[in-house]
């Protein structure tokens, strides 16, 4: 409903932030969850742009109004729909009174209010005291309603002064309100004015003629109905109040507008026997409103609409392509008046999306203006198009990527791995004596043998690898991403592992192997060609060696396997040979510099090889299940450190341990910390134990038993590596966890940057939301650090603040009891 002015436009929302007022004076608000909106709305059954308001100017009356679509201008809808007045809308012009639910219990309320209302007028409009028999007249001097009626008491009362006062009384659009009765309880100037014999006729006037014969009882219930009185036609939009039994009615004269529609029709009529006998589709829409106003019987059936139906859509319910690449095409048709052809996606009645060459062009109808579209139906076109493509980058035996496209994603690989600095390998896999069996094969059997094995070399890939064949027996895989030449030679053993099971084809069981050469980037080179050639080589040498070998390209690759090997034996003495140590890092409060806790971290020393880092042995160890005696040597080692420092009467502090997802999964983890604790005396509450979310989704029923086992001992919990990768807010609601700890990668790449600074206080807020510590680890750079500060994360642990301290060292500083913060 447009409005002169001075009126303002209001927005009263209700969530569970509470109720709060949102004048409305923008072009352009954006509504949802996330904190990135113009509007924000406080609940979690509300999607994160749920809904988008844009205001109408109407510069003929000096006046404007506001229209409400689902979802963001890009086309995206929300989750749970928008629900005006009880029924669900795409889109819908606001009128005064409007109640927008969003989903759960939050909702708005529309209201159009005179200046002269105060401040204070915004309540539910189904919730106004009903007011009988009044008149109103306005003075141009206070510009303000004035109300005489013969209930004067009644009116006095506050509310039904708010309720009168917010009532656009200089609206020239009529507002009638009646009671369930059908007694005339309200008539603003411009209804007094247009219906004159309405007090005389009563109920038998058209415009209140037939309202009580429908069902007013239902709260909220809305119908809109055209009234043709004389030679005029109204659009009568009318709400059933049921809780104040009142029936509003807001007029809107369509005469004009039906006169036009007329006359339209009519010039029309020849041009659109020629349209609907067009064997392409033919359809126009009005430049203004994107209403389509016209469509032939070949369009229709393109998407599946009859002609009835497709006359109640707009140009954006059929174009399925972004809504501002659309309006910026048509913007340039009406400002450069040039025709022009091109490939767009339109959706059907079902919503499936159909491929079409459109031809736009712009027609000019009495003063008004037309978007004309000439479709043509394109989907087997496009379908030949993908096929042919599909076809130019995959094997035909297999349905692999060929080295086409495995060149192109090696491509991609090389420029993410060099961005990201890590670690890619390339791997060259050829079938053994292939060719000796093909031959006594048919054709077809060998083909299946193919196509078997490339199913067993996909089962043996991550997500995210490409695997392609390269050409007769030889296969190409990609590890866009590795931690070390380990994790290549890991996937390497698996496939050798899966190519040595028989084939069983056509009653046949067929034996064969398989060889690997493996090149890694930048290790060996950082050229996509000298990689690919560095893993042929890789494999032509593991093939010197024998069948089902896996070579790596370089010497130092392999000195650095040796290594690993030699290490597993080395494990075995280092705990009797007393190798291993602890080191401490505290975590700290940085308002007051205060120690509030000291992660234990595990240091090999040993006397040839020199300090060995956990990431190095821990894999190893996990691997020869010396993990069980290495984690009961570092649980025993710290528990009775800190009983040591307690009994010195220095701060009663909790020790964190970090355990893998292969420590956490011991099935003796409960019974052997409860034989620590009765040996040390160490109360549970000073140990935390961190965990990643791995040792949760490993074994997820033994995680829940574990976890509500240490929970019932006093030991608290920790989440580790919060953040990155896979981590799921589930976890957090499944699981009881006492600190929460920020993944330190997302901390090192911590910038001011909009995304990092709204990632890290998202977790904090999270964090806090659930009632946990929360701890920034990783912290190494003061820029780190006061961004950090800035987003109130009030505990921190890294470099910048304390390195890892020996037994000796932590005894000082906690004799210290705090640490100096940076400023």
């Amino acid at each position: 409903m447009s409005n002169l002015q001075p009126f303002r436009h209001l927005l009263v929302i209700e969530d569970k932030k509470g109720r709060r007022i949102i004048p409305l004076e923008e072009s352009t608000y954006t509504l949802g969850r996330d904190s990135r909106n113009s509007i924000v709305i406080y609940d979690y059954q509300v999607s994160r742009s749920h809904a988008t308001l844009i205001r109408k100017n109407d510069y003929e009356s000096d006046s404007y109004s506001y229209r409400i679509i689902d979802g963001d201008l890009q086309g995206a809808r929300s989750t749970n729909g928008l629900m005006i007045n009880g029924k669900n809308y795409l889109s819908h012009d606001l009128k005064h009174g409007d109640i927008i639910n969003f989903g759960g219990k939050a909702k708005a309320i529309y209201q159009i209010v005179s200046n002269a209302a105060g401040q204070d007028l915004f309540q539910d409009p189904e919730d106004k005291t009903r007011i009988s028999s009044t008149k109103t007249s306005i003075t141009e001097e206070a510009k303000k309603t004035i109300i005489s009626t013969e209930d004067l008491e009644e009116v006095s009362r506050e509310k039904d002064r708010i309720r009168l006062a917010s009532f656009p009384e200089l609206s020239p659009n009529p507002i009638i309100e009646i009671d369930w009765s059908g007694k005339i309880t309200y008539l603003n100037p411009a209804a007094t004015a247009k219906f004159k014999t309405i007090h005389q006729a009563k109920l038998e006037h058209p415009i209140l003629e037939g309202l009580l014969k429908q069902s007013p009882n239902r709260q909220g219930s809305l119908f809109v109905r055209e009234i043709k009185i004389g030679n005029e036609v109204f659009e009568q939009y009318v709400h059933y109040l049921a809780e104040s039994k009142l029936i509003r009615s807001y007029i809107f004269d369509f005469t004009k507008r039906k006169q036009m529609e007329i006359a339209l029709r009519e010039s029309e009529e020849k041009y659109k026997a020629v349209v609907r006998q067009a064997s392409e589709g033919i359809f126009l829409v009005n430049a203004g409103t994107k209403k389509i106003i016209e469509a032939n019987k070949s369009y229709c059936n393109l998407l599946g609409y009859t002609g009835e139906e497709i006359l109640q859509l707009t140009l954006y319910d059929v174009v399925a392509e972004n809504r501002e690449l659309v309006e910026r095409d048509l913007e340039r048709l009406l400002t450069e008046k040039l025709d022009f052809v091109r490939e767009e996606r339109h959706l059907t009645k079902e919503g499936t999306r159909v491929n079409v060459e459109v031809s736009l062009s712009l027609i000019t109808y009495g003063g008004g203006e037309i978007f004309c579209f000439v479709v043509r139906d394109i989907t087997q076109r496009k379908r030949s198009e993908e096929t042919l493509q599909y076809q130019a980058n995959h094997d035909i035996v297999t349905e692999l990527p060929n080295r086409i496209l495995f060149n192109e994603q090696m491509i991609v690989a090389l420029a993410n791995a060099q961005r990201n600095r890590n670690l890619m390998a390339v791997m060259f896999v050829e079938l053994e004596e292939f060719r000796k069996i093909s031959d006594r094969l048919s054709y077809a059997i060998a083909d299946q043998l193919l196509k078997e094995f490339a199913k067993r070399l996909k089962s043996c890939s991550r997500m995210g690898d490409t695997v392609a064949r390269w050409g007769g027996e030889e296969f190409m895989i990609l590890l866009p991403r590795i931690y070390n030449p380990n994790d290549a030679a890991k996937i390497g053993k698996k496939i050798i592992d899966a190519a040595n099971q028989p084939f069983n084809l056509d009653q046949q069981k067929i034996q064969l192997g398989c060889n690997i050469g493996i090149a890694i980037y930048p290790n060996d080179a950082e050229e996509k060609d000298t990689l690919l050639s560095y893993a042929d080589t890789a494999l032509a040498n593991a093939k010197k060696t024998g069948s089902n070998n896996l070579g790596f390209y370089n010497s130092k690759l392999s000195s650095q396997n040796t290594k690993l090997l030699r290490l597993e034996n080395l494990l075995t003495h280092a705990l009797e040979e007393k190798q291993f140590f602890l080191v401490y890092q505290p975590q700290v409060n940085i308002k007051d510099g205060r120690i509030v806790a000291l992660e234990a971290l595990l240091r090999w020393q040993h006397p040839e090889l020199g300090e060995i880092t956990a990431e190095q042995f821990i894999p190893l160890a996990e691997e020869t299940n010396m993990i069980v005696s290495i984690s009961q040597w570092i649980l025993e080692t710290a528990i009775a450190q800190n009983q040591t420092w307690q009994k010195t009467d220095l701060p009663k502090l909790p020790v964190t341990v970090n355990l893998s997802p292969k420590q956490f999964q011991q099935a003796n983890l409960v019974t052997m910390l409860k034989e620590i604790f009765k040996a040390t005396e160490l109360q549970t509450k000073y140990l935390e134990i961190e965990i990643t979310e791995a040792a949760l989704t490993e074994n997820i029923n033994f995680a829940k038993k574990t976890l509500s086992e240490l929970g019932e001992m006093g030991v608290k919990i920790a989440l580790d590596d919060f953040g990155k990768g896979n981590s799921a807010l589930s976890h957090l609601q499944e699981f009881s966890f006492n600190t929460l700890k920020i993944n330190q990668e997302l901390v090192l790449e911590l910038t001011d940057k909009p995304k990092d600074i709204a990632t890290i206080s998202a977790l904090i807020t999270l964090g806090r939301g659930f009632q946990m510590r929360v701890v920034a680890e990783g912290v190494e750079k003061m820029e780190q650090f006061q961004l950090l500060r800035r987003l109130r994360c009030e505990q921190m642990q890294g470099y910048l603040l304390s390195e890892p301290l020996s037994v000796e060292a932590a005894t000082n500083l906690l004799e210290i009891g705090s640490l100096t913060i940076p400023s």
